[in-house]
């Protein structure tokens, strides 16, 4: 993963504090964040199961 599950979390608590005149450019970093969040559950989806043994 590029960023944490909770640095995602925090990029978005972040965004959300963005004020009116701050909102297109917002709402274009929380398009990233989200394409960016997608690949990373894809990514960790298509990884092989860790081995039980060790």
């Amino acid at each position: 993963m590029r960023l944490s599950w909770p640095e995602h979390l925090q990029t978005a608590r972040t965004l959300e504090l963005s004020g009116d005149e701050q909102r297109g450019t917002a709402l274009a970093l929380m398009g990233v964040a989200l394409l960016l969040l997608a690949q990373d559950l894809l990514s960790q989806e298509l990884e092989p199961p860790a081995s039980a043994n060790g």
